[in-house]
């Protein structure tokens, strides 16, 4: 009665944290998004139905279910009842989304299934297939629609607009997003004094820029900003563009720390900049990270803009949201405890380091803790 599925094709994001694939036996076709095995348990697969390829059952298929096998869907939410011939794997693409969370799956040049990204993020997650015309209460995969009455939907058609626009490296946006910011970080700390790359030779490019003012040493990043954060979504729905994007930066007093400490700190920043996407989380105020590459007696460091009281910078928009610029400031074992001591305590300790007068620059305090 069931046959074993054949994979027709699996494909892993740009980052290799999720796969995308595609099964399909006697019965069913299948879309699925799994995490790979350096994700561990974090996330589980997500699926999304396709087509019946045999006429569908009235009720939900429970029997499949049962034998642990992919189940049909139930003929009133089918656009097929009768069934549809099956996939042919030549035809089949995948468009991801820019976060590198969610994916769409083209066939025959048309989307007819999506597993949004802010979905990895929930207990159901669900998915939208073009041959599903209704759904129940129970339902995990729901009605593809139109780009006009499924936002999701013209999410995946501006991400293959976005991928398609960084084909060509040569005539693509990095130079004039590098001008830009460039532009904004020299207004008001100067001309760089170095640029280095910290992208490891992967998409997007990624750099950062030092600089030096008042004998303090100002190393900030670009680029990072150019693809958004994964979770951000579910976490903030309709704000979502404020928290999307992010750019780090670092401020040393050089009369403190030596070149070489200097550039250590730089580089735990800079090392910073594709986290979001490496290990799928993301970054924000108040969020601590810790690392043994910093000086005694620091072993970590929090996220702020709210701690930056120099002059305006003005950062670019990048594709018509906000970016924030967190400030990284190190911090000890007590202050980081207290932080992870309760929730949101980030920002509780962020308050502390401001009304004991401290600020972005790095150099000699007393604790806060």
């Amino acid at each position: 009665m069931y046959s074993a599925p054949e994979m027709l094709i699996e494909e892993p994001n740009d980052r290799g944290t999720m796969y995308a694939m595609v099964e399909q036996d006697n019965r069913t076709a299948y879309f699925y998004l799994y995490p790979s095995e350096i994700m561990g348990n974090r996330f589980k697969p997500r699926p999304c139905w396709l087509r019946n390829l045999q006429p569908a059952p009235e009720n939900m298929d429970t029997a499949a279910m049962e034998n642990g096998v992919a189940p049909m869907l139930e003929a009133r939410f089918c656009s097929h009842p009768l069934g549809k011939e099956p996939l042919q794997k030549e035809k089949i693409s995948f468009i991801w989304n820019v976060e590198g969370d969610g994916a769409a799956l083209v066939y025959d040049d048309e989307i007819i299934g999506i597993i949004p990204g802010w979905g990895l993020y929930m207990d159901q997650p669900p998915a939208y297939a073009a041959d599903c015309i209704s759904s129940g209460d129970n339902s995990i995969t729901f009605p593809l629609g139109t780009p006009e009455t499924n936002e999701t939907y013209r999410k995946f058609i501006a991400a293959n607009d976005f991928w398609n626009s960084w084909a060509d490296e040569n005539k693509g946006p990095w130079h004039k997003i590098q001008q830009e910011f460039m532009i904004a970080y020299e207004d008001v700390f100067g001309p760089e004094k170095s640029y280095f790359a910290i992208d490891d030779n992967k998409w997007p490019p990624m750099a950062m820029a030092k600089y030096e003012k008042d004998d303090i040493v100002y190393f900030i990043t670009l680029g990072m900003s150019i693809r958004p954060m994964p979770w951000v979504d579910i976490l903030y729905n309709d704000n979502a563009n404020a928290y999307h994007r992010a750019e780090l930066a670092i401020a040393l007093d050089k009369k403190v720390y030596t070149e070489e400490q200097m550039m250590a700190m730089a580089q735990v920043v800079a090392g910073l900049a594709d986290r979001p996407w490496k290990i799928v989380t993301w970054l924000g105020e108040g969020h601590t990270v810790s690392s043994g590459a910093l000086p005694p007696p620091y072993e970590s460091l929090i996220l702020s803009s709210a701690l930056y009281n120099g002059q305006d910078i003005n950062i670019p928009q990048m594709y018509g949201d906000k970016v924030n610029l967190y400030w990284a400031v190190p911090i000890t074992f007590e202050e980081r405890s207290f932080a992870h001591s309760k929730d949101n305590g980030g920002y509780d300790l962020l308050e502390k380091m401001i009304g004991a007068g401290l600020n972005h620059i790095v150099g000699n305090r007393d604790a806060v803790i």
